[in-house]
């Protein structure tokens, strides 16, 4: 049993043998906030709404299912992380109101003080309500103005936040769509050069998101995934040995043929021997 929720992601991802690096290029979130989550330290993400996201994302890359997946944080955590967040992201506002309240008692025991002078001393009545008031409204509009500023300086934290996050995302993607178009033509080359002297092709399609280990011929190793709706082609001489860690809406071609895929539990596949064998 875990001890928290980012103990459970964490093997949960390793029993796939997926790494944070493969869910960082996958689902573009940047990999601090992936160890976050694994560490349980939610007071290091931007909020609710992106731990939510991220959490979805992260399951699904896996080859998880994402809203079991959020039924386990709820069953974790709940609504505990908001609350924290909140609380920790304004340390200076908890002292702003603790200084609020002490001026407010403050002035609490001046008006009980000069009220008890008036009712003590009868002509002066008159005066100590005038006082009374004059001293009441300064501090009325200054609890409602500090109040506001606090209300101010938060939701400009949170904004700060949300934008600086969007554009680090946003440049993670560029780089990694300018990254993934050099090496999609490198490969093509190394492909065609390969294609001349291997006697296999072995191709793999997904509808869904999936992670793969696959190893050619018993001494090259593969560890990848796929975005759903790619495909991606090996050659080999003899033998592939995959691993699948989302059989769903996954399709395996092998010399124009289409193989069947076994069963594997928690739709995971482990060691699927694959040779000419399938195709005689």
């Amino acid at each position: 049993m875990a001890e928290n929720f980012g103990s459970y992601l964490k093997h949960e991802r390793e029993l796939r043998g997926v790494t944070l690096q493969a869910i960082s290029g996958a689902t573009k979130i940047h990999i601090r906030f992936l160890r976050a989550l694994e560490d349980n330290k939610f007071d290091e993400l931007p909020g609710e709404v992106f731990i939510k996201g991220y959490i979805k994302s992260y399951a699904r890359t896996i080859g998880s299912d994402p809203e079991e997946t959020l039924n386990v944080y709820e069953e974790f955590v709940g609504n505990k992380v908001v609350e924290k967040n909140i609380d920790s992201a304004n340390p200076s506002n908890i002292s702003a109101i603790k200084f609020l309240g002490y001026a407010l008692i403050g002035l609490i025991i001046l008006i009980l003080i000069f009220t008890t002078k008036s009712l003590l001393s009868g002509p002066k009545k008159s005066i100590t309500k005038n006082l009374n008031h004059s001293l009441l409204l300064p501090e009325k509009v200054l609890e409602k103005e500090k109040s506001q500023e606090i209300k101010n300086n938060f939701q400009k934290k949170v904004t700060k936040e949300s934008i600086d996050l969007a554009n680090e995302q946003e440049n993670t993607k560029k780089k990694v769509e300018v990254h993934k178009q050099e090496s999609s033509l490198s490969a093509k080359k190394q492909e065609r050069i390969i294609a001349l002297e291997k006697t296999l092709k072995l191709t793999i399609k997904v509808k869904i998101d999936s992670w793969f280990n696959m190893t050619i011929d018993n001494f090259r190793e593969e560890d990848f995934i796929l975005p759903a709706g790619e495909e991606k082609s090996f050659f080999g001489d003899e033998t592939f040995r995959l691993t699948i860690g989302n059989n769903k809406g996954t399709e395996l071609i092998l010399n124009g043929k289409n193989l069947v895929i076994p069963k594997g539990k928690k739709n995971v596949v482990k060691d699927f021997i694959i040779t000419t064998k399938l195709i005689d």
